[in-house]
């Protein structure tokens, strides 16, 4: 039996596709644990994967509340943000784990690319095959100003860590950061195709939904909004947003007289006083509800761009930092979708764009192509996961 072990980062976006990755190795005969942040802990165990958490509950609300420092200028903001949070202690606590986890021969770790660094650091040490995954293209797009990060700005916390597992300072940093024997993307690949590609060594997969492990009832306030032709606006489940977001997204919601569904999964995001027919909740089924809206209005988080194609919905981003602004490109070279950048967030310029996809006749018809290729593909990562013992 192979032990998987998998470390991951982030919001839901960054965890949930990993916990789908687990319980597909799981059902093909694997043992697999994954290394995040306390609240993910349940849907992780309902999945049937083992569970180690790398902080607490309250200690990942900090995280969150940590993270728009990354939306500033400057490339000393990521060790800024590693020293407020405690990460570096972080990154050696998973490397203990690993080691500890680790059973000769029989053991893969997959980690999260660009930060799951104790994945690369243990899989050194112990000679284990490590797979990097990202579940968007900018992280491979902006590996170059990644790597003058950490060596520039992180290198002396990072060596000092590997000094504790009686490895030396890291050398070669650009060699390093792509040292992992598997390079996986979780995108389809006419997304890829719309953009900078991704590079020759990554495998794309397609995309994973990992909106799909939560289930549950929609609220009849949902159901009465979707009844009545709502949009859903969300920005993601994290903090990691621009503070005018809700404001302008709700405002154009207003001024187009349009019903919505504002999907935050902290109240303090969203404006203390909304329109008439526009409710707040702090999450919904996706899954279950995307292909009932008559559009959507979001932040251009990756997993929530596919769940859309997929669903056969035109969208509108407002897009602002990380990988948004690019996706926001892509969609807009199909034709599905179109955006705009923060310093355009008005009603006047948001309000004809989401005129124009509420008016979208025939945008299923558009989309089918793309949706039926936006299909799962999480099992390809596993096959791919598992080559690396040749099982």
């Amino acid at each position: 039996m192979t032990t998987v072990i998998m470390v991951t980062h982030g919001t839901h976006g960054d965890v949930l596709p990993f916990v789908g990755l687990g319980r597909i190795l799981r059902e093909r005969g694997h043992r697999v644990e994954i290394l995040t942040h306390a609240p993910f802990e349940a849907v992780a165990r309902r999945e049937g994967l083992e569970f180690t958490p790398i902080d607490t509950e309250r200690e990942y609300e900090r995280y969150l509340s940590d993270t728009p420092m990354l939306l500033g200028a400057g490339m000393d903001r990521w060790r800024r943000f590693y020293d407020a949070i405690g990460l570096f202690d972080q990154i050696r606590f998973e490397c203990e784990v690993l080691k500890a986890r680790h059973v000769p021969g029989e053991t893969v770790f997959v980690g999260r690319h660009t930060t799951a660094i104790s994945t690369l650091f243990a899989g050194e040490v112990l000679d284990v095959p490590t797979a990097w995954v990202a579940v968007t293209p900018v992280q491979y797009m902006s590996e170059r100003p990644a790597v003058h990060m950490y060596r520039e700005t992180m290198s002396d916390r990072l060596d000092a860590v590997r000094a504790t597992l009686g490895l030396g300072p890291v050398g070669d940093w650009t060699s390093w950061f792509t040292s992992a024997r598997l390079h996986l993307g979780l995108w389809p690949e006419w997304f890829d195709r719309a953009g900078v590609a991704a590079p020759s060594r990554v495998r794309l997969t397609g995309a994973p939904y990992g909106d799909d492990t939560f289930t549950g009832p929609v609220p009849p306030e949902a159901e009465r909004l979707l009844d009545r032709g709502a949009v859903i606006v969300t920005g993601g489940t994290g903090r990691m947003i621009h503070e005018r977001f809700y404001a302008a997204a709700v405002a154009a919601c207003a001024a187009a007289g349009v019903p919505a569904l504002v999907v935050a999964r902290h109240r303090d995001l969203v404006p203390a006083d909304l329109p008439q027919d526009v409710s707040w909740f702090p999450h919904l089924p996706f899954h279950q509800v995307m292909g009932r809206a008559r559009a959507v209005l979001h932040h251009g988080g990756i997993g929530t761009v596919v769940r859309a194609v997929a669903a056969g919905v035109p969208q509108v981003l407002l897009a602002h930092g990380f990988d948004r602004s690019d996706n926001g490109m892509r969609l807009a070279r199909l034709g599905l979708g179109s955006w705009l950048p923060e310093r355009r967030w008005t009603t006047e310029e948001i309000v004809p764009l989401l005129n124009e996809a509420l008016a979208a006749d025939g945008h299923r018809e558009r989309v089918a192509p793309y949706a039926g290729a936006a299909r799962p593909g999480l099992r390809a990562a596993a096959e791919a996961v598992e080559e690396l013992l040749h099982v």
